[in-house]
């Protein structure tokens, strides 16, 4: 049997080489649908269907256990012929039982450590899809690799196809000391309005310790994801969905992200009820 796959570790292989200079090639329409519908596909357990739909744009599915939860994880990434050079990403789904949420990482490598945090979260509650970008957010040219704020992008699509499932989402960013002076997260509902869920995060970072901004509370307040294209779109369909930013302190500090992990661990298990 093959060895057990540490996916933080894998992960950190995959985004350790994005640069503000690194490639970026942007998707046409047909590409970016053949990946979403490749892993709507997957998820469905419509697998050679998915794997042909996701052959056409050189991508496919690995599927491996995952060392620390010993469960068993599908990677959706770009095959050996492709390569990850276009920049276009990764996706991983939970085999253990049907997904029923996502964690976003837009910023990889750019915001420092989100796509571990992403990694520890999608670890801790089954069912989970983990979604991440496949350059920095300055690869490419005149933004196009800040999937973050553009629809043509494969993150969009794959997130928006996600999203149109009903699947819930959290978005985990990242800001420098001088961003927010005095505080260490900023919790918000993106374009939409604040809910239970945001209410609960909020107040588990506050119970770790951390100086939460809770963003419908200031209005004007940096950082608040306002305009995020993912945050948009859940919101026009009413999905549950949150944007978090977090201090790099946090965010590089092990024992901090780990924190920070179990309390979006636990936001999670209030949509699933896991």
């Amino acid at each position: 049997m093959p060895a057990p796959v540490d996916l933080a570790a894998r992960v950190d292989a995959f985004t350790a080489g994005f640069l503000p200079s690194g490639r970026y090639t942007a998707p046409d329409p047909a590409q970016r649908r053949a990946v979403a519908d490749g892993v709507l596909g997957a998820l469905d357990g419509r697998t050679g269907e998915a794997e042909r739909t996701l052959a056409r744009v050189g991508y496919r599915t690995t599927e491996f256990t995952e060392a620390v939860t010993g469960r068993r994880v599908a990677e959706i990434a770009a095959d050996d012929g492709t390569g990850d050079g276009r920049g276009w990403g990764r996706i991983y789904l939970d085999r253990s039982t049907r997904p029923s949420w996502s964690v976003q990482v837009p910023h990889p490598a750019s915001d420092a450590r989100t796509e571990a945090l992403g990694a520890e979260l999608f670890r801790a509650v089954p069912g989970g899809v983990l979604v991440i970008a496949g350059a920095h957010r300055r690869a490419g040219a005149d933004g196009c690799a800040d999937v973050a704020h553009r629809r043509d992008t494969v993150f969009a699509a794959v997130v928006e196809a996600l999203t149109g499932r009903g699947l819930p989402g959290i978005q985990v960013h990242g800001f420098g000391a001088a961003g927010l002076p005095g505080r260490d997260a900023v919790v918000s509902s993106g374009a939409g309005r604040p809910g239970p869920a945001a209410e609960l995060t909020a107040a588990g970072l506050d119970g770790a310790g951390l100086a939460v901004c809770r963003a419908w509370r200031e209005p004007g307040v940096r950082l608040a994801g306002t305009t995020n294209v993912a945050g948009r779109f859940a919101a026009g369909l009413g999905v549950p969905w949150l944007h978090v930013e977090l201090a790099y302190r946090v965010r590089a500090e092990p024992a901090r992200r780990a924190a920070v992990a179990e309390v979006l661990a636990e936001t999670v298990r209030s949509w699933s009820g896991r």
